[in-house]
């Protein structure tokens, strides 16, 4: 079961890298570069408004929020399949061994990413809750013990479904965690960390005791996989076709009055099909709402005008980056190549729907702007949006496709 969980590691490690290749490339990493440096210069700034003689009221919620969101960072990744059920099933004696290597990796991967985050809460922790280094040593090591009995629970509800319950989930992963962190900023973190401690020694001889006795929930922790890979195949598929994927189109009716109709010109029946695409399909529109709004949220907590106009030009910049796919939707229909329609009428259609789709974007963005920065930074705002739209929909795009092509 060992060399098995190593072959398993190994594969999903290999496409795990192979999908990171196509998120991290050249012109996403400049993205999250600007993105990341103006989200530090804001933070950097709120922090230098706040007095360092008393501590904010409401910094300890705030902070005990902020921690119990970084608890959701990980989770426990077995790499179950759907064969296993038949293959592994009369095995079920020995697979405690493959679930403790699993339970080990899941580990170091959630403490990792937990104390990422928790690197980046410090500053705020010591000038607004004031925290000293020794509290907060004490808080991450509380941290660290919290996501480690959410795994534990994780890892015990394969043998017992009541632990996987809804109910379950609300009241020990989400409740009792958040009351701990709450409660770590009135009272000594030591004890909690006790506390904590002491429940994750009896949850590891609760999970010991029913592998050695228990009946292992083969289905449920073959779907439990599933689901969590699915999310990974969700997110890699906003920047390149994921196979393991499949959406199915949604009429949604209540937007067809805003769609062009269907036309005989050639023009527009590229227009006709490419706009109900984007609105149908639940990728592109699923991409567009969220990136809009994300976009929305930041630029509103933005107070300096030059970063609000970087940051609005990227994510205008990322949506029509994201949404270049679009133009191949078509492309492996039979219909498409006996049309008598040209490619220059598909890419000028196409270049229409991505301006207008980016162009109504970039006038919300400015909206934004202009209720939290002013008439003349929105109107900036607005210009220069508009102008990279002109870019992205015209040279941009054509460049970008012959490339692809």
């Amino acid at each position: 079961m060992l060399e098995l969980w190593k072959k398993r590691q190994a594969k999903h490690q290999k496409q795990m890298f192979k999908y990171l290749r196509y998120v991290l490339n050249d012109h996403f990493v400049l993205a999250l570069l600007f993105l990341l440096g103006g989200l530090g210069l804001s933070y950097s700034n709120y922090l230098q408004t706040l007095t360092s003689q008393k501590s904010v009221s409401f910094s300890p919620v705030i902070s005990a929020l902020i921690l119990w969101i970084v608890l959701k960072c990980g989770s426990l990744a077995t790499l179950l399949r759907p064969a296993d059920l038949v293959f592994l099933g009369p095995k079920q004696a020995e697979i405690g061994s493959y679930l403790s290597r699993a339970f080990t990796h899941s580990l170091f991967f959630s403490w990792l990413s937990v104390s990422v985050f928790y690197l980046a809460l410090v500053p705020y922790l010591l000038h607004a809750v004031l925290l000293k280094t020794s509290q907060i040593l004490l808080l991450w090591l509380l941290v660290l013990v919290l996501k480690y009995l959410q795994l534990e629970r994780e890892l015990l509800a394969l043998y017992h479904a009541k632990l996987a319950q809804r109910w379950f989930r609300l009241l020990f992963d989400d409740l009792f965690c958040f009351l701990i962190l709450l409660a770590s900023f009135y009272f000594n973190a030591l004890y909690l960390l006790l506390l904590s401690t002491m429940i994750g020694i009896f949850l590891e001889r609760a999970q010991k005791a029913s592998a050695i006795s228990g009946s292992f929930l083969w289905e449920q922790a073959i779907k439990r996989e599933q689901r969590r890979m699915l999310r990974w195949y969700r997110f890699f598929d906003l920047f390149t076709d994921v196979p393991f994927i499949q959406v199915a189109a949604k009429r949604r009716r209540y937007l067809d009055r805003f769609l062009p109709k269907a036309s005989n010109s050639p023009t527009r029946s590229f227009t006709y099909l490419y706009w109900r695409a984007l609105v149908r399909n639940g990728n592109y529109s699923g991409l567009y709402l969220r990136l809009s709004l994300l976009g929305m949220v930041i630029l509103y907590f933005v107070e300096t005008p030059w970063l609000a106009y970087v940051l609005g030009m990227l994510f205008i910049y990322l949506l029509g980056f994201q949404l270049l796919p679009l133009y191949f939707y078509y492309d492996e229909l039979v219909f498409m190549h006996l049309y008598p329609l040209e490619k220059n009428q598909k890419l000028k259609a196409f270049s229409q729907v991505l301006f207008t789709s980016l162009a109504l974007c970039a006038v919300v963005f400015s909206l934004v702007v202009f209720s939290s920065l002013g008439l003349f930074s929105g109107s900036i705002s607005l210009g220069l949006l508009l102008g990279e739209c002109l870019l992205l929909a015209g040279p941009y795009t054509k460049v970008r496709l012959i490339k692809r092509a």
